[in-house]
């Protein structure tokens, strides 16, 4: 027995079943409208019927969704915790985001962590006609952007290298050089790597209830390169702000 009462395999049942529930709903969360139950018990490594039970209780519950084609999506229940989670995150960066804002004249983005990407969920557009523009909500992948490399500089070195795995040796290590400068430097870059003709810097750092959060300025890479020194100088300062907890 353990200490709430039920046997020790019962406890360990139960924290398998939530381990496979938050798997399934990190691959569905990666892949939003996009997979089938197929898909699902292949990317988790279940016999299809345990694949199945699990979805029909995460359906059962709000947390996903499957549409009249079969394919899944998070659920209403589960949308509203992390609107919710993310509104609080949001309104306590919404300052320092319009600070680094007029400091560069830029689009100014905050993201944080979730299911092995970055989701955006605020921003600040530039008044440049010319300007970058990411959707809120959007996912954007670790490797190849400011915040997604700034991100993995906080992460463990087991967790950074699970990530690198999904890239080819030459370039993995190149962005675990990156990492090791980010570490130090604090500021991270994607300079044309996630979408060609812009650039971005990016810090991040930990917020209230353990989210990772991340502040990234893109502009077009001509007027990026021109103002980086000003660009960075402002991701420094967002940095001392105390609305991270570490």
């Amino acid at each position: 027995m353990v200490g709430d009462g039920r046997p020790a395999n019962a406890r360990d049942d139960g924290i398998q079943v939530l381990r496979r529930a938050a798997a399934a709903l990190d691959e569905i969360a990666t892949a939003p409208g996009r997979l089938r139950l197929v898909d699902l018990h292949s990317r988790l490594g279940l016999a299809k019927s345990t694949a199945r039970r699990l979805l029909v209780g995460l359906v059962e519950v709000g947390f996903a969704a499957v549409d009249d084609d079969g394919r899944i999506v998070l659920g209403d229940r589960l949308l509203g915790l992390v609107n919710a989670d993310a509104a609080h995150i949001t309104s306590a960066f919404r300052s320092t985001l319009e600070r680094v804002a007029e400091a560069t004249g830029e689009t100014v983005d905050l993201s944080v962590y979730r299911g092995g990407q970055m989701l955006f969920i605020d921003q600040i557009e530039s008044p440049h006609r010319l300007r970058a523009v990411s959707a809120i909500g959007g996912r954007f992948t670790l490797c190849d952007t400011a915040n997604g490399k700034a991100v993995l500089a906080l992460l463990g070195d087991d967790d950074v290298d699970q990530v690198l795995a999904a890239l080819e040796p030459d370039n993995a290590d190149r962005v675990r050089a990156e990492i090791r400068t980010i570490r130090t430097d604090r500021v991270a870059y994607d300079r044309d790597e996630h979408t060609d003709g812009i650039s971005a810097a990016g810090v991040a750092g930990r917020a209230a209830g353990g989210n990772i959060v991340a502040i990234s300025v893109p502009a077009p890479t001509g007027r990026f390169t021109a103002h980086s020194d000003r660009i960075v100088a402002a991701l420094r300062e967002a940095l001392e702000s105390p609305v991270w907890t570490g």
